[in-house]
């Protein structure tokens, strides 16, 4: 059998491999070779895995020669047709044929500007090419942009091997987002356990604010520990755009409190129950619940969530007064993930004016409290 190279026009595709592939052969074995393999310029243009089914059965392929004038649209075509690529595989190729696109974009270029042959090439560039590469290339691969320029940003990453990966059907785009996400996240948690450290605590404080950076898996929790529910990162949402920590994690953070200190801790509804169980191992006596009507009704499964809970706990006799604050605070949502509103801390400073503030995973640091957390810590 003659031995052919593969047009690159053909290699833009997969190559079909496994089952699918021995699915062809047994077909080729038994009906024989109905589809002639083509070539163009001496080479495989369309018939890839033909060929190689044919070798591998010792069996004398057919052959003809491409007679038409678009190679390229022929292979595109061709496969789309038969082949069933996933939108993220469709991807792939269609960000590969972008230079080829691109190449007609600067002729098109060319002709906006005149000179000579511009009727010519006018002529020759059909009006479905007009526009952006991406674009075009995602109407004929029929594949959003975005999954066209996740393709790109990959690429521009030096990320290669993991296009390969998502143009076989190993992976796909968001798997690859999924893992580079959890790796980020790890590496963060490495840093958010050492939250706080001794270096930078001046004294003991007197009031402490926690908001716990609550790890979620939806509403179900897959393992427990301890009677207490642990995390499994296969389960995650992905809205949570900073390291989350287990309540395990929450509940065996070491409070720089002082004998006589109030403790105000943020959660959420799904984690109330779990909030009064830390909160008495941290040795303190819940005494209240301000709750904080966002004035904006946000997502949910059991009742869509418009509020966030903040325990008011006590250890030992602090001083605390207070005539008009009530335990409702209605005050619209930020813009920030997470972020807590003024009015709370324009009410603590009210009630708590000379005392030692701690603002323990602060978003950003405020004048009389001292502050520490991630985003805190890396702004530094």
């Amino acid at each position: 059998m003659k031995q052919f190279k593969f047009h690159r026009f053909s290699n833009i595709f997969p190559m079909i491999e496994g089952n699918e592939l021995e699915q062809l052969k047994i077909d080729i074995k038994e009906q024989g070779l109905l589809q002639p393999i083509v070539l163009f310029e001496d080479q495989i243009l369309d018939g890839r895995n033909r060929y190689i089914a044919c070798k591998d059965l010792d069996i004398e392929p057919k052959f003809e020669e491409y007679k038409g004038s678009k190679p390229l649209e022929y292979v595109i075509s061709g496969n789309l047709k038969r082949r069933h690529l996933t939108p993220d595989q469709r991807a792939v190729i269609a960000q590969e044929v972008m230079p080829l696109l691109e190449e007609e974009a600067r002729k098109r270029q060319a002709i906006s500007t005149g000179g000579k042959g511009s009727r010519l090439l006018r002529e020759k560039i059909p009006i479905a090419m007009k526009g952006r590469p991406s674009e075009h290339a995602g109407k004929m691969f029929n594949v959003n942009e975005r999954y066209i320029r996740d393709i790109k940003k990959l690429k521009e990453a030096g990320k290669n091997d993991i296009i390969e990966e998502i143009k076989l059907g190993h992976k796909t785009i968001s798997n690859i987002k999924k893992e580079e996400r959890i790796e980020k996240i790890q590496k963060q948690r490495e840093e958010i356990k050492r939250l706080v450290p001794e270096k930078k605590l001046k004294q003991e404080y007197d009031v402490i604010v926690v908001d716990p950076p609550w790890k979620y898996d939806g509403d179900i929790f897959k393992e427990q520990k301890d009677g207490l529910p642990v995390f499994n990162y296969e389960g995650m949402r992905g809205t949570t755009p900073y390291p989350t920590m287990s309540i395990e994690e929450i509940k065996n953070i070491k409070l720089p409190s002082s004998k006589d200190c109030v403790l105000w801790l943020w959660t959420t509804n799904l984690f109330i129950h779990y909030a009064f169980h830390i909160i008495e191992h941290w040795g303190f006596e819940p005494k209240s619940i301000l709750t904080w009507d966002k004035q904006h009704i946000g997502t949910g499964r059991w009742l869509r969530s418009q509020t966030e809970h903040c325990i008011l706990a006590i250890k030992g006799n602090p001083l605390f007064v207070n005539t008009k604050y009530s335990t409702l605070l209605s005050e619209m949502k930020t813009k920030i993930h997470s972020e807590k509103p003024e009015g709370f801390y324009k009410i603590l400073d009210d009630i708590h004016k000379e005392c030692a503030k701690l603002d323990y995973f602060a978003r950003k640091k405020r004048e009389g409290w001292d502050a520490y957390g991630d985003e805190i810590k890396n702004a530094e």
